[in-house]
């Protein structure tokens, strides 16, 4: 192995390595590791957040009182709820816009997802 190459690994290697015990002290520091970090006097000053919610939040829209939520079912795509609500394929862009909070893409669409399903 060339000089230039094996010095180039060393100094790869030696980066990885303390930007892996910066973030390891960093983390250490942040969760109150007895010993290091915080200390008996600054422990008040860490503050706790409430837990963040397991399911996505449902929004309340104006003008969308009287809307009616379908959860997502397995192999269950927009289209096939556009066509069940509506008998109108081509409703999908409709629903996607009224769930833009929830959907990623229109194609995209996860199991369990609690979706708004305007009136006409």
């Amino acid at each position: 192995m060339p000089n230039d190459a094996r010095l180039g690994l060393v100094v790869g290697v030696t980066v990885v390595i303390l930007v892996a015990v910066l973030f390891v002290r960093k983390d250490s520091m942040s969760r109150g590791a007895p010993g290091k970090g915080l200390s008996a006097n600054n422990a008040s000053a860490v503050v706790q957040l409430p837990p963040i919610p397991s399911g996505l939040p449902t929004i309340p829209r104006p003008g969308l009182s009287s809307a009616r939520t379908h959860t997502v079912g397995d192999g269950e795509t927009l289209t096939s709820v556009a066509v069940q609500y509506y008998n109108d394929p081509a409703k999908v862009s409709l629903l996607f816009q009224a769930n833009r909070d929830r959907l990623m893409a229109p194609d995209r669409v996860p199991v369990g997802t609690v979706l708004v399903v305007p009136d006409r």
